[in-house]
């Protein structure tokens, strides 16, 4: 609450303690004779006994009411105080309407100044008494029934004021009738304090929030609204006053006042209810801009840690390479019985461990090679139900919802395989005591698409758990690596950041809902693709050995004891090997070397010239020798560079039996291709 509100507020307790003022004093008049209580005025309309009791009654409600915290006893009294003040009304206007004296206004004290009828209350007091008890009802039974109950004030200030105009203008006719009873001066007033006070008394709802708003809008209500309504009837007032005129032109002057007063208090409510919305759309948009620019720096921080990730993933590979490499060397070369075996297997191990860990890292950095194919979801989830129930406990509940008809997406069916294995396996340790684990698919055609993912049509794969769920600072870390909240061993961090460096690297994008208590959901939106489907692949099989043949292999790398490795285990299988640190040294080589070069070895990123330039640059000195690139870490570098069908690939870290097949295949397809060449040339 600010303090405008607060302020107002205060005002409306004030105008309940001032209301039982005015009625206890009325009161006290009639019961001591005291008629300047009564009058105001001397000789002038008294405040009837029931009228004072309607503003006692009125003021205590409001006062109940004043505080939102009330207790149910205070809440039921302030009905009943308010079903009172439109009783008082209510019976004068059956009083007026069937032209009967109940006598109500001579119960308690009789008027002796005035008729007894028609003596009693004046109709617009009556009428101003059942509009604001109705809006005190409302006030009591309903807490969000702003412009109601502050739309029946409005009318009763408006009836409060031409009453006192009618006073200070000389006009009769504006506070009562010809035929029967009008408002007292003091009677006027009280109700003038009556409505403002229930205006105040809820200043954040309603026609009252546009003014109690700490904008601009705001600002301008409060001070200009009070000068709209005295300064044109004070002015008013001394112009009628200051010259002799006869009491149609004064209930000319007080009508024209009144308009001026009701049109000048719209103008500014509703300028200042622009200005509020304006002040609010822009602090809407200055959230939202900030809110970007929290996300457009997170995305930034994650880029950049995925570029950290991946330059430290190619290094390993090259550190990794050489420890698996020489720990494979050395294994065959030792007897099946050395008791130095077991330890060599360790060594190797930890190596290929370590490499899988790498392989994440170039995932979450969108670095690593995949190898896309046109898929149907279904299909994929499908064939991993059997793997993926394996993994989940007896006490989980395992769902899966397959939508029918699902476009096609281009994707590499062992990522997908990644994105369910490592959101299970989260989703599983979420659920400590069991739950309810669905997988769904189903076709999308509209969704809020993110900056920078272009918009058109997904498939989306969604992951969901009735789990512990996440807080808001868990979720603002979960896709960074290493982040995990996790016991110390029990999780590397890198199982999220690996989903999604596969769903960026995708063009897809992915949406979080996790509630604390409630459970998780991972929403995985994949772009559809036009192109045909071709099925799957099905599960690995060892290749048919190659037979080797006699050749020349040029091995390309700027790590000196990687490069070393290769030609060594090149050299072991009978290849000619040569070694080149960098792109530039490998093409003096080919310019320069006289014989026939079967195959170049190269990695992928290189100082000088990386491989895919190596590779083009190759092919037009020697367009016979085939090219076999080898890296983790590529970056967009082969999407962005079209390689022919002499180029092959292999993804570091590898096998040193993965190298000398890969080499196999190719230099035994260049060597098929050379003998049917020189036969048809033949």
């Amino acid at each position: 609450m600010n303090a405008s509100s607060r302020r107002h507020i205060l005002a409306s307790r004030l105008g309940g303690y001032s209301l039982i003022l005015l009625g206890t004093s009325v009161l006290f008049g009639w019961l001591t004779k005291i008629t300047l209580l009564e009058t105001v005025l001397p000789h002038r309309i008294t405040m009837k006994s029931n009228t004072a009791i309607g503003f006692l009654l009125a003021g205590a409600a409001l006062l109940l009411l004043n505080n939102r915290a009330t207790t149910p006893k205070k809440k039921w009294a302030s009905v009943f105080l308010s079903i009172g003040v439109i009783a008082i009304g209510l019976s004068t206007l059956v009083e007026y309407a069937l032209h009967v004296n109940f006598g109500l206004d001579q119960w308690l004290f009789a008027d002796h100044f005035q008729l007894t009828y028609p003596g009693r209350m004046a109709h617009i007091t009556a009428l101003s008494f059942c509009l604001t008890g109705t809006s005190l009802l409302f006030m009591a039974l309903w807490d969000r029934k702003g412009y109601q109950y502050q739309l029946l004030s409005c009318t009763t200030f408006l009836g409060a004021l031409l009453a006192m105009v009618g006073y200070l203008y000389g006009v009769p006719l504006l506070y009562g009738s010809l035929s029967y009873t009008s408002m007292a001066i003091h009677t006027g007033g009280g109700f003038l304090i009556l409505s403002l006070s229930i205006l105040c008394c809820r200043p954040e709802e309603g026609v009252m929030a546009t003014i109690t708003n700490p904008n601009l809008g705001g600002w301008v209500a409060r001070r200009f609204l009070p000068a709209a309504i005295a300064v044109p009837a004070i002015f008013g007032a001394i112009f009628v006053n200051s010259k002799p005129l006869s009491p149609d032109v004064r209930l000319g002057v007080a009508g024209l006042i009144v308009s001026q007063i009701v049109l000048f208090i719209l103008l500014i409510w509703g300028l200042a209810f622009l200005l509020n919305h304006m002040e609010q759309d822009k602090t809407q948009a200055r959230k939202a801009l900030q809110k970007s620019e929290r996300l457009l720096q997170q995305s930034q921080r994650l880029e950049a840690i995925g570029l950290l990730a991946g330059g430290i993933a190619h290094d390993f590979n090259n550190l990794l390479g050489i420890i698996t490499g020489y720990s494979d060397i050395l294994l065959e070369q030792l007897p099946p019985n050395d008791n130095k075996r077991s330890k060599l297997e360790q060594i190797r191990n930890a190596g290929r461990s370590a490499s899988a860990l790498t392989r994440q890292l170039l995932t979450f950095s969108r670095q690593q090679v995949v190898q896309p194919s046109i898929l149907d979801l279904n299909q994929v989830v499908s064939n991993l139900e059997k793997m993926l129930r394996r993994l989940i406990r007896e006490n989980i509940h395992f769902h899966i919802i397959l939508g029918p008809a699902l476009p096609k997406i281009s994707a590499d069916p062992v990522q997908i395989e990644q994105i369910l294995m490592n959101i299970i396996v989260n989703a599983c340790d979420a659920m400590p005591e069991g739950g309810q684990l669905y997988v769904q698919t189903a076709n999308v055609d509209t969704c809020d698409v993110p900056p920078d993912v272009k918009s058109g049509k997904f498939v989306m794969l969604t992951i969901r758990d009735t789990g512990t769920g996440m807080d808001e600072q868990t979720l603002s870390h979960m896709f960074e690596p290493f982040f995990t909240t996790k016991q110390v061993g029990k999780g590397t961090g890198l199982g999220l950041a690996t989903v999604y460096g596969i769903v960026k690297q995708a063009k897809g994008f992915i949406v979080v809902n996790s509630v604390v208590g409630q459970g998780t959901s991972f929403e995985i939106y994949w772009p559809v693709t036009e192109a045909a489907i071709v099925a799957s692949p099905g599960p690995a099989e060892i290749p048919v050995a190659v037979p080797r043949k006699p050749g020349t292999v040029l091995v390309v790398e700027d790590a000196e004891a990687f490069r070393e490795l290769i030609c060594e285990a090149l050299s072991s299988q009978g290849y000619v090997t040569l070694s080149a640190k960098d792109g530039n040294e490998a093409l003096d080589i080919c310019r320069n070397h006289k014989d026939r070069i079967q195959l170049i070895v190269s990695d992928v990123i290189m100082p000088n010239m990386g491989g895919p330039a190596l590779a083009k640059r190759v092919q037009e000195i020697r367009p016979e020798t085939k090219i076999l690139l080898m890296s983790g870490y590529s970056g967009d570098l082969l999407q962005q560079n079209t390689l022919g069908a002499h180029v092959g690939f292999i993804q570091k870290p590898f096998h040193l039996d993965d190298l000398l097949r890969k080499t196999a295949e190719l230099i035994g397809s260049q060597m098929e291709n050379r003998r049917i060449h020189e036969a048809s040339a033949g």
